[in-house]
């Protein structure tokens, strides 16, 4: 339960991933957080809802981007989802963001509310959600 957070050592209080999760389970565990997070735009209720990416040790499905080109109308991406390999692409503007591809590949999944793990080409580990105002054009 988030409302746990109030309990916690002062430096739990104080990582971001953590109190992303105590929001999600609970609204209320923001009030508990350390005072510089409280203020904190990712982590109001509304942003920690809308965040597609699942934090470290979730028990989520896995979405491996494996192409993500840059073209003059936009940005390009391929991906395939979960361990059968379900193939996603779509097209985003050029000043789309990791969120923006996280919701847009979360919106083709059989449980759009589903949060995931994001595997960028290349990348070795997934996508923090706290990532998700980072813009894509700076990873091509």
């Amino acid at each position: 339960d988030g409302l746990a957070l109030a309990y916690a050592a002062e430096p739990l209080k104080a990582d971001r991933e953590l109190v992303l999760e105590a929001v999600r389970q609970n609204g209320q565990a923001l009030l508990s957080a350390a005072a510089p997070l409280q203020s904190d735009p990712l982590l109001t209720e509304s942003s920690v809802a809308a965040n597609p990416f699942a934090v470290h040790g979730a028990e989520s499905p896995v979405c491996s981007v494996f192409e993500l080109r840059a073209f003059e109308t936009g940005i390009k991406y391929r991906a395939a989802w979960g361990l059968g390999g379900t193939a996603l692409t779509g097209h985003l503007p050029h000043s789309a963001t990791l969120g923006d591809l996280g919701k847009d590949i979360r919106a083709q999944v059989p449980n759009p509310n589903t949060r995931f793990y994001l595997m960028l080409p290349d990348g070795e580990t997934p996508v923090s959600p706290l990532q998700v105002e980072q813009p894509l054009a700076g990873l091509m």
